[in-house]
C-alpha cells in the first residue's frame, strides 16, 4: 500500500475555513476517484497545532499515478485548490507532501 500525506499550517484566524476546505477535499476525492482506497483529513491538536493533514491510501504507485494524471484536468479539483489560495487558508510555504510505502 502507498500513503500520500499532505500537511499544511493554517493561517491565523482561518481555522474554520481550512477545516471545511479539508473536509470538502477529502469528500470530493473519495467520491470522484475510486483508485483511492481511503482518504481522511485531520487537524493536529497536540504538537504542531493548527496543522491540517490529509492522508490518502492507494493500492500501488500505479493507482496513485492514475489519479494524478486525471486531477490536472478535473475542474472541480482545481477549483478547490484555487479557493484555498484565494482565501489564504494556509501559511505560504508550509504545505508539504510525503509519500510512504507500507512495510
Amino acid at each position: 500500500m502507498i500513503r500520500l500525506q499532505w500537511t499544511g499550517k493554517i493561517s491565523r484566524g482561518k481555522n474554520p475555513g481550512a477545516i471545511r476546505w479539508a473536509r470538502a477535499v477529502a469528500e470530493y476525492l473519495r467520491s470522484k476517484y475510486p483508485g483511492i482506497l481511503a482518504i481522511a483529513a485531520y487537524e493536529e491538536h497536540f504538537g504542531n497545532v493548527n496543522t491540517i493533514h490529509i492522508f490518502s491510501d492507494y493500492e500501488s504507485l500505479a493507482s496513485l499515478e492514475a489519479v494524478e494524471e486525471q486531477s490536472p484536468s478535473d475542474a472541480c479539483f482545481q477549483d478547490l485548490f484555487k479557493r484555498s489560495n484565494e482565501e489564504g487558508l494556509f501559511i505560504e510555504g508550509s504545505i508539504h507532501g510525503t509519500l510512504g510505502k507500507s512495510l
